[in-house]
């Protein structure tokens, strides 16, 4: 069976959905893998085909307008940034996506690439299934994620309300757009929002996170929406990409010279003024008495000339699941690859989301017990310390301890690859 995969976004989309189509091509599947220009390599590097699809958005992340959107911390603000880039790539995006799926037996889609792979997938007659990376459909346990403040505890109906707000908001803004490629594929107009329209198809919706993330969640959908856990790259994949390229020889060092340290990062989200940042990590650092492990894959900083305290290490990339083990705690940006391989690690973690999810994800690390949220826009000294100190504990940890054993790490990956296979029959 040859199996498309459009995608866009940045690498946190595409790691996990690469882990899936090695597995479908395990299976004997024909597998195309539609990335953002900018990750191309990335999967061809871990041996699947791929084309460009889709704009770069981490290109428009780091330029002066996303910065100045990211620093409001506003998701519909950046959904407006992104609907403005979007404006000017869509007929593009269009062509690729028809160009991605051309010929294939089943369409695989992402959140961001579901609404266009619907109308390819009519035209083309063949199945589709998606893969969503955190709650994006209507329920009365979470309200649309980034609508409300994280702290807020609403009742279901206003909580169903923010997700009736958002889908209606997202089928006016991208209507146009669509039609445009349902004209270019034949097909009739349609303004249906993407809920609906895979809703009325049957669509299989994948959730690849974990379950237990959010509790009550799973009650509310049927067996249309079905639960793997987080999708992870085996280790000869991780290899092959560039995740083990690091010094790990020398952060293990530095780790077993002193008592366990916590880790700052902030994965794929560009900040604006990295030194204030380090400075802010080497001066709470300092006054808790901990040590910090800092990654420099969020920022231009320089591992080699960033000047920080002695108890303030400066790293580049590395195997989270090798170094997290050993550190006390973690504070990142609370994208769900990172907040699952914290958490697997029994960190208890500080979330300081930026946008889109990760506000959801940082409000569940709190009301869960796991650690706290301090959404990036509010961070300074005084409040990271405050919020990173309670953490710091052998009971905070124990806790972390005892949820970790509960999420899925195994099998997730074969599992999904199971619904897609099924969804074909």
């Amino acid at each position: 069976m040859r199996i498309a995969i459009p995608l866009t976004g940045t690498r946190g989309d595409v790691h996990p959905i690469v882990a899936l189509g090695l597995e479908l091509r395990r299976r004997g599947h024909d597998v195309l893998i539609g990335a953002p220009p900018n990750l191309v390599e990335f999967v061809t590097a871990a041996g699947l085909e791929a084309r460009a699809c889709g704009p770069d958005v981490q290109q428009l992340y780091s330029s002066e307008e996303g910065q100045r959107a990211l620093a409001t911390g506003n998701t519909l603000r950046l959904m407006q940034l992104v609907a403005k880039q979007m404006s000017g790539y869509a007929r593009q995006m269009n062509r690729e996506v028809i160009e991605v799926c051309a010929g294939a037996d089943l369409i695989v889609a992402s959140t961001v690439t579901e609404d266009r792979a619907s109308s390819v997938a009519e035209a083309m007659g063949v199945p589709l299934v998606v893969v969503h990376y955190f709650p994006i459909r209507a329920n009365s346990a979470y309200p649309f994620p980034g609508s409300l403040p994280p702290r807020w505890n609403p009742p279901a109906a206003i909580n169903r309300a923010t997700w009736t707000l958002a889908e209606n908001l997202r089928r006016v803004v991208f209507a146009r757009y669509l039609n445009d490629l349902r004209y270019m594929l034949g097909l009739k107009k349609s303004f249906a929002s993407p809920a609906a329209t895979l809703a009325r198809t049957d669509v299989t919706e994948i959730q690849i996170y974990d379950p237990v993330l959010v509790p009550g969640l799973r009650e509310q959908w049927d067996e249309r929406r079905p639960f793997t856990g987080f999708l992870t790259l085996d280790h000869d994949t991780r290899a092959a990409v560039g995740d083990l390229a690091g010094d790990h020889d020398g952060i293990l060092s530095w780790i077993d010279e002193g008592e366990p340290p916590v880790f700052f990062g902030f994965g794929s989200m560009p900040i604006r003024d990295a030194g204030a940042v380090l400075a802010m990590v080497d001066e709470v650092s300092a006054r808790l008495g901990v040590r910090a492990l800092v990654s420099a894959g969020w920022s231009d900083l320089d591992t080699g000339t960033a000047r920080a305290g002695a108890q303030v290490k400066i790293v580049g990339p590395f195997a989270h699941d090798t170094v997290f083990p050993r550190c006390a705690a973690a504070v990142h940006h609370g994208g769900i690859g990172t907040l699952f391989e914290s958490l697997r690690a029994g960190l208890p973690t500080l979330v300081c989301s930026v946008s889109f999810e990760q506000p959801l994800w940082g409000a569940q690390v709190e009301r869960l017990g796991l650690g706290a949220h301090l959404p990036f826009t509010k961070l300074t000294s005084a409040r990271l310390e405050q919020k990173l100190a309670p953490l710091l504990t052998a009971e905070r940890r124990t806790r972390v301890a005892e949820f970790a054993r509960t999420l899925r790490t195994e099998g997730t990956t074969d599992y999904a690859a199971d619904l897609i296979e099924a969804a074909a029959k």
